[in-house]
């Protein structure tokens, strides 16, 4: 009769490399470093697409807000209207904002931009909201003052406190006839949001400048809030519409940006399936290992079989065989792509400075790091997905092995 241990330790001497057996464990070998580097690329590429997510949602909805309410437009309906969304435990803010077009012009250079008007507190509470926004020391954000993004202050070549002029689309009735609007302002300092687009493009002005600059019947004063819990949009939406608010009008987050999330879900779950290529193709080397090692071993199995072992002693021998290989390519594997995604930033910048280039281009991905966020529940996944391959794969083989007649192995040695 077999113990357990039996079974373990018959089938951890298969495993040891031996001089007769030695293409069984190279294949074998191979078969443990494919499954940990498909296990470990799965989690790595996994963990940068949830980053990319977490980061593109915490920048694209953090300076926009996660919803954009339009309502009347004279002055005691919104400040009641503001006062009443503020109370609401689920705002985390709310910030009365317009916003436009306009061209700006500094030292022969022109370049559209952005530019949204908001006051001075809830400005400045961006850095309070928001981890990777940063602004420039002795910031003036005045009526006449103008914040730029990091890039653009950048690109214009200018100091702070320089002139630069505004001309805005919006037409303006003279004795000449309509012409665009122009304005003189002075930068006040710039922003860096972390993300290129914004930081490119967009600039922030005092609320009341940008009222006399765009406010119009076809561009409106509104209101972007905040929530806590960005999950509960449709609940405060409701609350909202139940409320009896007149002429109220509201887009969420996802209407200006759902396909491009749901592009990465889409990217992202496809990822997963390809990968997982790599992890079976690995498991078919392991079928080959198990299938040439019970081959190598038919008069081991027949001297188990004679001395009494049964058929699934036999078939747990060489099943554990494949199971072992899985096991440890999986944990491996596992624990490699763990450790690179929480320091995948490191690494880049050391490939930066070994190679001289630039891997990781801001004006090409957006953001200027490589965000990567391990999400446990995945890698939980990835294991068992791993697992469940390997043990199939091991389950013919040992199947397989433990089918041979004893009597036919002996006639045939």
């Amino acid at each position: 009769m077999f113990f357990n241990f039996s079974i373990y330790f018959i089938a951890l001497r298969y495993l040891k490399p031996s001089k007769e057996q030695g293409m069984v464990s190279i294949i074998s070998l191979f078969s443990f470093l494919g499954i940990m580097l498909g296990v470990g690329t799965l989690i790595i590429v996994m963990s940068v697409m949830n980053g990319f997510r977490i980061e593109l949602l915490d920048k694209i909805i953090g300076l926009n807000g996660h919803l954009s309410i339009y309502t009347s437009q004279k002055s005691d309906v919104l400040n009641n209207f503001e006062k009443k969304v503020t109370e609401n435990p689920q705002v985390r803010t709310i910030r009365k904002v317009v916003d436009g077009q306009a061209l700006i012009i500094s030292n022969n250079l022109s370049t559209g931009i952005l530019l949204k008007g908001i006051n001075e507190k809830e400005f400045t509470k961006f850095k309070q909201l928001k981890k990777n926004f940063t602004l420039s020391e002795n910031l003036r954000f005045s009526e006449n003052h103008i914040v730029l993004g990091e890039k653009l202050f950048n690109r214009i070549n200018l100091n702070i406190g320089d002139k630069i002029k505004l001309i805005i689309p919006k037409s303006s009735n003279t004795p000449f006839g309509n012409i665009p609007k122009t304005k003189t302002l002075y930068i006040g300092g710039y922003f860096n949001t972390g993300m290129f687009t914004y930081d490119n493009n967009l600039a922030f002005l005092d609320f009341d400048m940008a009222k006399k600059l765009f406010l119009s019947n076809k561009n409106k004063i509104y209101f972007e809030v905040e929530l806590n819990d960005i999950d509960k949009v449709d609940v405060f939406k409701k609350e909202i519409f139940e409320s009896k608010s007149i002429n109220i009008q509201i887009y969420d987050w996802r209407f200006s940006n759902e396909t491009f999330f749901n592009a990465i879900k889409t990217e992202r779950n496809v990822m997963f399936l390809i990968l997982t290529l790599i992890i079976l193709v690995a498991a078919f080397n392991i079928i080959s290992s198990l299938i040439m090692l019970v081959k190598n071993k038919q008069i081991d199995i027949a001297i188990l079989r004679t001395m009494g072992a049964s058929n699934k002693t036999i078939a747990k021998i060489f099943f554990l065989n494949g199971a072992i290989i899985g096991i440890l390519g999986t944990f491996f594997g596992s624990l490699f792509g763990i450790i690179f995604a929480k320091n995948i930033n490191k690494l880049k910048e050391w490939l930066e400075g070994f190679t001289n280039t630039e891997l990781f281009s801001a004006e090409i991905y957006f953001l200027s790091n490589l965000p990567a966020k391990v999400e446990f529940v995945e890698v939980f996944y990835v294991i068992v997905t791993s697992l469940i391959i390997c043990f199939l794969a091991s389950f013919y083989p040992a199947w397989r092995a433990s089918k041979m007649n004893p009597i036919d192995l002996i006639r045939k040695e």
